[in-house]
């Protein structure tokens, strides 16, 4: 039971930044699960801050390494890294204020962000690395 399968859209091609966006895939879908298993309230709390922890580690890595390539869109990657960290935070306040249905917003917002960041600003900056690499 999943909400987004890991496939060849996904994949980037570099080794290190697809295993923290598969990871990401898999937090994802354990809370789609816990969705429709209904066990989501008890959940949803354990993967908002798996989820937290885990894309702060990850927006670091890709930070440092625009960082370290001199990337000219380093900034607006890296302000779209800090809106979703705010987004997040903002659901973790919500279901600890015990919102009903924060799981559902939390599954959308994540679905369509991580997707979307994946294949187009992600992939941009993989992009940037490949056409720096055949210069």
């Amino acid at each position: 039971m999943t909400l987004v399968e890991w496939d060849n859209s996904l994949i980037l091609g570099m080794p290190q930044i697809d295993e923290h966006h598969h990871k990401l895939v898999d937090i994802l879908n354990r809370c789609y699960r816990a969705l429709m298993l209904h066990d989501h309230s008890h959940e949803l709390a354990g993967v908002v801050a798996e989820l937290l922890e885990y894309t702060q580690y990850h927006f670091q890595t890709e930070e440092q390494l625009m960082a370290a390539l001199h990337y000219s869109a380093a900034p607006s990657h890296a302000a779209a890294h800090r809106k979703f960290i705010n987004s997040i935070h903002n659901f973790k306040d919500r279901s600890d204020a015990g919102e009903s249905f924060v799981a559902i917003d939390v599954l959308v917002f994540l679905k369509d962000w991580l997707v979307g960041h994946i294949q187009n600003t992600d992939r941009a900056f993989i992009n940037f690395i490949s056409d720096r690499n055949d210069s």
